[in-house]
């Protein structure tokens, strides 16, 4: 993997929205566990979350998902901020 999260590999929405789209037109769905949870209430921080879902927001389709912890880390690491 190299140092930028390639939007290719992952599907498109019906309109196009990709995972690397503005925030404007993507919702990231994040799910973690009760101890990252834990986290990031007490301190502000945490560990990567176990479920990343992407949501176009203009037609509200849950178009991509990822569950591969190293996939995960590699997307929260080199995503768009």
């Amino acid at each position: 993997m190299d140092n930028t999260v390639n939007a290719q590999k992952y599907p498109k929405s019906s309109i196009g929205t990709q995972i690397d789209a503005e925030e404007k037109d993507l919702e990231v769905i994040e799910k973690y566990n009760w101890i990252g949870w834990f986290f990031i209430t007490f301190f502000g921080t945490t560990q990567n979350p176990y479920y990343l879902g992407f949501k176009c927001k203009k037609t509200g389709e849950l178009f991509a998902e990822i569950t591969d912890k190293k996939e995960i880390a590699h997307y929260m690491l080199y995503r768009k901020k």
